[in-house]
C-alpha cells in the first residue's frame, strides 16, 4: 500500500505536477521505499511515502531522516545539504548512486540517487531512502548489469527528465512572449498577448 503526497509550488498549478508524482509513485512502489524528486536546485516536486502495510500504526518513516523530513516540510533543502549530496558527484553521474548515512550532516539513512537526464542535461533527482533493504540493490557497472528493478526506475528516472525538459522549454517561450509584450516593437504586442494568454489558459 502507497501513502503519497504531492507539491505545488507557490504560484503555480502546472499540470504535469501530477503526472511527476505518479512517477515517483511508480518508483516508490518498485523499488519498496519512500522516493523524493528535487530538481536540480534541490526544489522539491513530489515524493512518496511506500508504506508495506506491516506497520499497522502506519509508522512515518522520513521522520526517522531530519534532512528529508525538513526538505518536505521546508519543500527546499539547505544550501549546506546541497554542497554535501553534490559532493558526491551527482550533477555528473549517469547511472544510480549510493549515498551513505552520516548522522553528523543529519542524514541518518543512506540513499539511492537517481540522476534526473534528458539529452545529457541534468534536470533533478530522484533520492530513495534506504532503510538497509536496499543495501543488496546491484546498482550496475563494469561488474555486471543493474538490479531489473532499478533499471526500469531509471527508465522512469528519463520520462522525468523528458517532463522536466519540456517544462523547461516551455518556461522559456514564456519568458520570451513576455518580454516581447513589454519590450518588444508596438506591431508585434498583439501578437504576443494572444500567443501569452493561450499559453497561460
Amino acid at each position: 500500500m502507497k501513502n503519497n503526497a504531492w507539491v505545488r509550488e507557490e504560484g503555480g498549478g502546472k499540470p504535469v505536477l501530477d503526472d511527476y508524482q505518479q512517477l515517483v509513485d511508480e518508483i516508490s512502489a518498485a523499488l519498496g521505499a519512500p522516493a523524493t524528486l528535487e530538481n536540480r536546485d534541490f526544489g522539491l516536486i513530489a515524493f512518496g511515502a511506500h508504506d508495506s502495510g506491516d506497520d499497522p500504526e502506519g509508522a512515518d518513516e522520513p521522520a526517522l531522516d531530519p534532512v528529508r523530513t525538513r526538505s518536505i516540510l521546508r519543500r527546499r533543502s539547505t544550501a549546506a545539504v546541497r554542497a554535501w549530496f553534490e559532493g558526491f558527484g551527482i550533477a555528473r553521474a549517469q547511472a544510480p548512486l549510493r549515498i551513505p548515512p552520516d548522522p553528523a550532516a543529519g542524514v541518518f539513512m543512506g540513499r539511492i540517487c537517481l540522476p534526473v537526464r534528458h539529452r545529457g542535461v541534468v534536470h533533478g533527482y530522484v533520492w530513495l531512502l534506504d532503510d538497509g533493504h536496499l543495501s543488496d540493490l546491484e546498482l550496475g557497472g563494469p561488474a555486471g548489469p543493474p538490479d531489473p528493478r532499478l533499471a526500469r526506475a531509471m527508465e522512469t528516472a528519463a520520462r522525468i527528465g523528458a517532463l522536466m525538459a519540456a517544462e523547461a522549454r516551455a518556461d522559456e517561450e514564456l519568458g520570451r512572449l513576455l518580454r516581447d509584450l513589454l519590450t518588444g516593437p508596438p506591431d508585434g504586442r498583439d501578437t504576443a498577448r494572444t500567443a501569452l494568454r493561450a499559453a497561460l489558459r
